[in-house]
């Protein structure tokens, strides 16, 4: 390509990557379109059940996830970067929304649902503001095994409030544990006719899931426990139905709440738009990595959170990532986000013609739908995986699943976020050290745990932290190097450390190597610092570090600094000297080797330097035995 080209094609794939559906959209050939539709199809025939469920598990009328459903799949089509995932009502969104909404307003008012819409809307524009600023690693945060647990302990709720609707019972209220002294207590209650729809809903929806795993199943039952019901007339006779549901689609309007309500709404809205992120993110990149393509974190989240403001903003509810329709999706043959654009036509479509049909859809089918979705969530497996594997992540797990049963879900959310952050702060604060050695015929230091060991320096103690120091981990990793040489079985003259890995030193951290000198001049062993990145440097500068540890006993590379030490003792005993000798014959005979493959002048004179300053330790040695 010409020269002149350059600037347009980087101002296209700037502008691409703010708008990805430019990099798919103009090279989509109608001879896709088959495989399209058929993906369109199988997500509008599992997000129409699932949808509506999860609607009113949120505690809003089913028509809400016509309202959401098309404006989401639209904008995440657009703006996310994702060629196969799907965004829809899920599960656990939907629980977060309505234990968010429940504390302000009851459940189904006029009130409810204005809020549930702003509720969208603030974490579509959190979700937004994440990703203009880049925070898109913030996942990497979220501990999986928290999660695991998390989304367990989601499951479980969930499934607790569907029950009562599969035995024709009053839902009770509270946490897990009283709702769950409320089902038991209330059995005798059970309604017969909404028990035998319920379970025969659950019967089929397991068998169409075994036997023909390709056919929707809850599209199936949903349409069969309707006309069932109609044909029956089983709603006159006890059983719950969803009743009229209006058809069209909902204008953009600004849901009608106070600034007052948005403050009270905020914890919610930060909780949504962390789990929308956090449950989409993994199965982005694994559908990236099938397809050969790469995912944008920051971009995800605008996209997320653009596909939440537009279903706030037509009246609709919060929506996420659904694993199963993407995964469905992809089966389909889906390669660009257009089966989204046809699903959100065909929802429409729907929307507008055909939502009369479901009038005498009961309850217990909607629930059936729900409760076996939330099994899937229940990945006891992976519990059983951490707890063969690593106690510590199992019993977090299990903290963030027993908070959720007991304190309901946001607080839960809450917990489990405190978790992941605690867990990250307690690893990042133990002490990780390697002890060097040199590898026997080279001139690298390394763990001297490796095999074959690595030779050690008599008197001399060389550490590598291996992990930056930073305010968290510096007091923890100036007691790990003290305790080290008071109990080093023999005499310590002086510690090297190596802070390849330490980045950009924080204050704290430089305050801790000073008072890690002091410690160490009381026990008249000498401190020195080698392979000091640029920035850490600057730190010690400015802090008065590098004065008070003194420049010349701050080394460019470990060996320098293992040289200059062995340049200053005198005082080896003869069993010491011949190992020492041994270790400076190969390093001499390696940094002549290295001398003329050595292109830069500087690093010619460096290791001149050096070769000759190993040569008069090795004359100095020979001249003391």
């Amino acid at each position: 390509m010409p020269e002149s080209h350059h600037p347009h094609s980087a101002a296209a794939h700037s502008v691409a990557r703010f708008l990805p559906f430019l990099s798919w959209l103009p090279k989509w050939r109608p001879s896709s379109l088959k495989r399209d539709v058929a993906a369109a199809l199988t997500i509008t025939a599992l997000q129409i059940p699932e949808a509506m469920a999860y609607a009113e598990l949120a505690g809003v009328p089913p028509q809400a996830a016509f309202y959401a459903g098309p404006v989401a799949l639209v904008l995440y089509a657009l703006l996310g970067t994702s060629r196969q995932l799907v965004v829809a009502i899920s599960a656990t969104v939907a629980v977060l929304s309505a234990s968010t909404v429940a504390a302000l307003a009851p459940s189904g008012t006029p009130r409810f649902i204005a809020l549930t819409a702003a509720l969208a809307m603030l974490a579509g524009l959190i979700s937004i503001l994440a990703g203009v600023l880049k925070l898109g690693r913030i996942a990497q945060f979220f501990s999986e095994s928290v999660l695991t647990g998390f989304v367990f302990g989601l499951a479980l709720v969930i499934a607790i409030k569907q029950v009562p609707k599969l035995l024709g019972l009053e839902a009770g209220s509270g946490n897990f544990f009283e709702r769950l002294w409320n089902l038991v207590t209330h059995l005798g209650q059970t309604h017969p006719l909404t028990l035998v729809v319920g379970v025969a809903s659950l019967a089929v929806l397991v068998l169409l899931g075994k036997l023909l795993p390709r056919l929707p199943a809850s599209l199936v039952v949903l349409v069969l426990g309707t006309v069932v019901v109609g044909v029956l007339g089983l709603q006159g006779r006890g059983v719950k139905v969803v009743g009229d549901i209006p058809s069209g689609l909902s204008g953009p309007s600004i849901p009608d709440v106070g600034l007052g309500d948005l403050l009270k709404l905020m914890p919610g809205a930060f909780g949504i738009a962390l789990v929308a992120f956090a449950e989409a993110i993994g199965p982005a990149r694994v559908l990236a990595s099938k397809h050969r393509y790469e995912i944008d974190p920051n971009q995800e989240l605008i996209g997320l959170g653009a596909a939440n403001l537009g279903a706030g903003l037509f009246r609709g509810l919060s929506v996420g990532c659904s694993l199963s329709k993407s995964a469905a999706n992809d089966a389909a043959g889906a390669r660009t986000q257009m089966s989204s654009l046809l699903a959100a036509a065909i929802l429409a479509l729907v929307a507008l013609l055909f939502t009369p049909l479901f009038r005498t859809l009961p309850e217990a089918t909607l629930a059936a739908i729900v409760v076996l979705a939330t099994v899937g969530m229940m990945d006891v497996k992976e519990m059983r995986r951490l707890f063969k594997l690593r106690r510590t992540d199992f019993f977090l797990a299990a903290g963030a699943l027993l908070s959720v049963l007991v304190l309901e879900v946001l607080p839960g959310l809450l917990v489990s976020v405190g978790l992941s952050v605690a867990l990250l702060v307690w690893r990042a604060s133990q002490p990780r050290v390697s002890e060097l050695g040199r590898a026997p015929g080279t001139l690298d230091f390394a763990d001297v745990r490796r095999d074959p060991a690595p030779l050690t320096v008599p008197g001399l103690l060389m550490i590598r932290p291996n992990e930056g120091i930073f305010f968290a981990n510096a007091t923890s990793l100036r007691d790990a190097i003290i305790g080290r040489v008071d109990s080093a079985t023999s005499p310590v003259h002086a510690v090297l450390l190596d802070l390849e890995v330490t980045a950009d030193l924080d204050v704290p951290g430089a305050d801790m190597l000073a008072a890690l000198k002091e410690s160490l001049e009381h026990r008249e062993i000498t401190l020195m610092l080698s392979r000091v990145l640029g920035p850490t440097q600057r730190m010690l500068d400015r802090t008065g570090v590098t004065e008070h540890i003194g420049a010349k006993n701050i080394h460019p590379q470990t060996l320098n600094g293992v040289v200059e030490y062995l340049s200053h003792r005198t005082h080896h005993a003869k069993a010491e000297w011949s190992l020492v000798r041994d270790g400076l014959h190969r390093l001499n005979a390696l940094v002549e080797e290295a001398i003329p493959a050595a292109e830069e002048d500087g690093d010619r004179r460096r290791l001149e330097a050096l070769r000759q300053k190993l040569a008069r330790i090795d004359d100095g040695s020979s001249s003391r035995e």
